[in-house]
């Protein structure tokens, strides 16, 4: 029997790699977002996703064999689509490493404003709680989330070590998670903006710190 990381891997060659496939693969994804932000991971089986495709059980099963590799790929779609926007980000911003952190900084900051950003994270958090898979697959997503901050870090003070890059993408990361309970519809405590200040200036403050 195939192994599950095996059985992913042969789905996302099929997405990837066959032009026939890809524009279904890529809905199939798509939808899969839409209802694990809607119903959260309670809620998220491969018939409610081919429901909400609009497609087939059996189109869905065929390019995702297990709900567990659908999950899997759906996560890569959503890290893929914030690849593309820390490239525009970045390419919008001068060639200097400070300015294109603190861009990052403010384009994270304005994503977690968003409602469906707070529900996937709140209900990946929540799902891998209970499920080991989803747990590894929580625990590999910030690892990425990290390094992708340290090298932004280590772009920006180019005489940090390789450590010290690392264990200040670590507290970015949670400082901009944190910040995120306080960005609901109903929020009183603070605006977007001032989020926004605050953070770009904790940053600052955290890259100017010496480190021991």
């Amino acid at each position: 029997m195939q192994s599950a990381r095996k059985r992913t891997a042969t789905a996302e060659s099929l997405v990837r790699e066959s032009p026939a496939h890809r524009p279904r693969g890529q809905h199939i994804l798509e939808a899969a977002f839409a209802l694990f932000v809607r119903e959260g991971g309670a809620g998220f089986t491969t018939r409610g996703v081919a429901k909400e495709a609009g497609v087939s059980l059996g189109a869905v099963q065929y390019t995702f064999p297990t709900k567990e590799s659908l999950l899997e790929c759906m996560l890569e779609h959503v890290l893929a689509e914030y690849e593309a926007d820390y490239r525009r980000v970045t390419e919008a911003l001068p060639f200097n490493g400070e300015a294109r952190l603190i861009g990052v900084v403010e384009h994270l900051v304005e994503d977690i404003w968003r409602d469906d950003t707070r529900k996937f994270f709140f209900n990946f958090w929540a799902l891998g709680c209970h499920n080991e898979i989803a747990g590894r697959l929580l625990d590999a997503t910030y690892d990425h989330h990290r390094k992708r901050i340290a090298a932004y870090i280590g772009a920006a003070r180019p005489a940090l070590s390789e450590r010290s890059c690392l264990e200040l993408g670590l507290q970015v990361a949670a400082l901009l998670d944190g910040f995120m309970i306080y960005t609901g519809p109903r929020s009183l405590h603070v605006t977007r903006a001032e989020l926004s200040t605050m953070a770009k200036q904790a940053v600052l403050k955290l890259l100017d710190i010496p480190a021991d």
